[in-house]
């Protein structure tokens, strides 16, 4: 079994999702029959993942009757879900945790072969080619040893540099065991001033001072979803393809 720990931040309220994020948390959604997080977390312990935290907050008590009894599954709330953002709930899912840890978000699906670059040794963000989703997170490099692209920043906003971007965030990243702890510090710092900042400021800040390697995908089959239309497209274009990929590995 792997040292390598995981956890998924899905504590948010979905808004965005309307009726359907009203009556259910976005990574109890399902796609194919399956919850999109009971989904990621069979695939994390396929690859060898054995200790797997869940940081609930909108309706947490799905998330027990799904996952209370299962192996593996470590479950823990954000009292403060409704006040804040997605570092708050990082920093509960990384609190006491040691050594390399992978991140994910809960409302993402993605074929079996994103979870590859996260055996290897070392931290990486993964990284995908355009995907006109309709809510990307931009990526920006720069080089590092042997022409590998050293995270930079990232934005919602494509203009925010004028070099182009080197791709967009997965949303599912490892941190090796000192990179965990830089992370965990810069969560707590950005916390400070931002008390409802996204978990990408916390790796933004960090990066300033560390150099995080970037692993990037030409051709991903994946897609979050923070909306009807991102649903529908997922259910109906993303998952057929996923199907595919995932029968041929």
């Amino acid at each position: 079994m792997s040292e390598l720990k995981a956890v998924i931040v899905a504590a948010g309220r979905g808004i965005r999702m309307g009726p359907r994020g009203e009556l259910t948390p976005k990574g109890l959604i399902r796609v194919g029959g399956v919850p999109l997080v009971r989904r990621s977390v069979s695939l994390l312990q396929k690859r060898g993942i054995g200790t797997i935290r869940i940081v609930t907050g909108h309706l947490s008590d799905q998330y027990y009757s799904e996952f209370g009894t299962s192996e593996g599954v470590e479950l823990v709330h954000n009292p403060e879900y409704e006040t804040t953002g997605s570092l708050r709930s990082l920093a509960v899912g990384l609190s006491g945790q040691q050594g390399p840890v992978v991140v994910l978000e809960s409302d993402l699906i993605f074929e079996a072969a994103t979870l590859a670059p996260i055996l290897q040794a070392g931290s990486r963000i993964l990284v995908s080619g355009v995907t006109k989703s309709g809510d990307e997170v931009y990526i920006w490099s720069r080089p590092g040893q042997e022409g590998q692209p050293i995270f930079h920043t990232m934005s919602k906003d494509k203009s925010h540099r004028a070099e182009p971007c080197l791709g967009e965030l997965v949303g599912v990243s490892v941190f090796d065991a000192g990179e965990t702890e830089a992370l965990k510090r810069a969560a707590l710092q950005t916390l400070l001033t931002d008390p409802k900042a996204d978990y990408e400021s916390a790796v933004v800040h960090m990066a300033e001072t560390r150099d995080i390697p970037c692993f990037k995908f030409e051709d991903l089959a994946w897609t979050e979803m923070d909306d009807e239309a991102m649903y529908s497209r997922a259910v109906s274009v993303i998952w057929p393809e996923i199907q595919k990929r995932d029968a041929g590995a």
